[in-house]
């Protein structure tokens, strides 16, 4: 229930779609099981808060996920 409102709070500027918010709280679950960094899951959530919609939020989502982005 935390990640989901954690999710909420982070996306509260804009208006996600469910699936949107799910990825998003599936993002802070992993950081969360694989005991990320404070600092790289403090970059997540500050990242997502300057997204200025949903295709944004998306996008970085989709580029955190690709191993060429590294």
């Amino acid at each position: 229930m935390e990640i989901y409102q954690n999710a909420c709070d982070l996306l509260s500027h804009v208006s996600p779609s469910p699936l949107t918010l799910a990825r998003v709280a599936g993002t802070l679950l992993v950081y969360q099981v694989k005991d990320t960094e404070l600092e790289e899951f403090k970059w997540f959530c500050t990242q997502v808060k300057q997204c200025l919609d949903e295709e944004e939020v998306e996008e970085l989502i989709e580029s955190i996920h690709r191993t060429d982005a590294l």
